[in-house]
């Protein structure tokens, strides 16, 4: 049906709008200013949390029977405090506030859940196929970019010094790496929620 293609569609914006972000940082990232390295290694680790925090936040949805608006918000506010704690830990270590700005963002592509009606059998395989998706797609980025040759493009040494990245480790010595896994990783979420993808198994009981 037309409404449900362009609820699907709207649903899928913010992560098409993010992995529009990763690639054209990867591709021109003197479009973007010096900062904005940082902010997208900090939104890869903030997305990591936020896999775990829609996790409970679907499971708490699917546990109200009457799946009031209300709840669903009162879900995702108890959670968004609680996970806040994580991003503030991660402002004060980049000394700067945007952080919260990239946790509410990240967050707004996760709050579709809160807005639909009383969640039945296909609803709840929908929520689930689309955590699991993610985590799948985390997993595959995650691996593909540490075993996998990723060309720099127009991430060149002398655009990475004036970043000056914090800390350490692969995402830090070569984050063109984690740009390119942002592009993959949010573009895989932006098609399978636009096509409305959902996994065959995702949400079916278990029989013992």
């Amino acid at each position: 049906m037309p409404a449900q293609r362009f609820a699907r569609w709207i649903s899928a914006l913010p992560d098409a709008i993010t992995a529009a972000f990763f690639l054209s940082l990867w591709v021109a990232p003197t479009l973007w200013g010096p900062t904005a390295l940082r902010t997208a290694l900090l939104m890869m680790l903030v997305e990591f949390v936020l896999l775990h925090a829609s996790a409970m936040l679907g499971s708490m949805v699917l546990s109200n029977g009457d799946g009031t608006r209300r709840k669903g918000w009162h879900a995702l506010l108890g959670f968004g405090l609680l996970y806040l704690v994580f991003i503030a830990a991660w402002a004060w270590q980049f000394r700067a506030w945007w952080p919260l700005l990239a946790f509410g963002w990240l967050l707004l592509g996760k709050l579709w859940l809160v807005f639909q009606p009383a969640p039945d059998m296909r609803q709840r395989q929908r929520m689930q196929s689309e955590w699991a998706i993610g985590v799948m797609a985390y997993l595959a980025g995650t691996f593909a970019t540490v075993l996998l040759p990723v060309p720099r493009l127009g991430l060149e040494a002398s655009i990475v010094a004036q970043a000056e990245l914090p800390g350490s480790g692969l995402w830090v010595s070569k984050p063109h790496t984690v740009v390119a896994f942002g592009a993959f990783y949010f573009a895989v979420l932006a098609i399978t929620r636009a096509r409305g993808t959902v996994l065959k198994h995702a949400g079916t009981p278990s029989r013992g």
